[in-house]
């Protein structure tokens, strides 16, 4: 028969699941408190935060929403990554923490809806951080608008400068 206080941590996981832009799956294996505790400082700055819960409590936690794909690969010691903002933020510091303590690795994820693997979820890591790729898709939206205003001036600079070489003409002309 299940306690109240499991019963709690499964309903606070849950919640955490429904607010959640993107889930992490993480493998740890002896980390220390102060370690876990730096990790949990740097994610936080994104909005996301680290828990470490029984995997038996995850799967309940899991069931019936769109994280449930997500039960496969909860084997070994699991830390899960709740990100609520930047999710390839929170991806980066994962992989990077991982890279420099050798005992954290992302095992899966769920971003966008989406179970990713362990691959899929380096790539995301990979890619450049949120408002660089908003100021990428801003700038992409904005060049086409740009060549027809730079075409325009030219077109209007063009017809300035064949009036202008016209009037010289004549000038001269009337000179003579």
């Amino acid at each position: 028969m299940p306690t109240p206080e499991k019963e709690a941590l499964v309903a606070e996981l849950r919640q955490a699941i429904e607010d959640s832009e993107s889930i992490y799956l993480a493998e740890f294996r002896h980390l220390n408190v102060a370690q876990m505790n730096d990790l949990r400082g740097q994610i936080l700055e994104y909005r996301a935060y680290l828990c470490v819960a029984k995997n038996r409590l995850l799967k309940l936690a899991f069931a019936g929403t769109d994280a449930e794909e997500l039960c496969e690969h909860l084997t070994g010691p699991t830390a899960v990554a709740f990100c609520q903002s930047d999710p390839i933020a929170v991806a980066k510091v994962l992989t990077k923490f991982g890279q420099d303590y050798q005992h954290l690795a992302i095992k899966a994820g769920l971003f966008d809806g989406i179970i990713l693997d362990q691959e899929q979820m380096a790539q995301i890591a990979q890619l450049p951080p949120r408002d660089q790729l908003l100021a990428q898709v801003l700038a992409s939206l904005i060049a086409p608008a740009s060549s027809v205003v730079n075409l325009l001036g030219a077109v209007t600079s063009q017809f300035v400068l064949t009036l202008q070489a016209v009037a010289d003409k004549r000038e001269s002309e009337e000179e003579e």
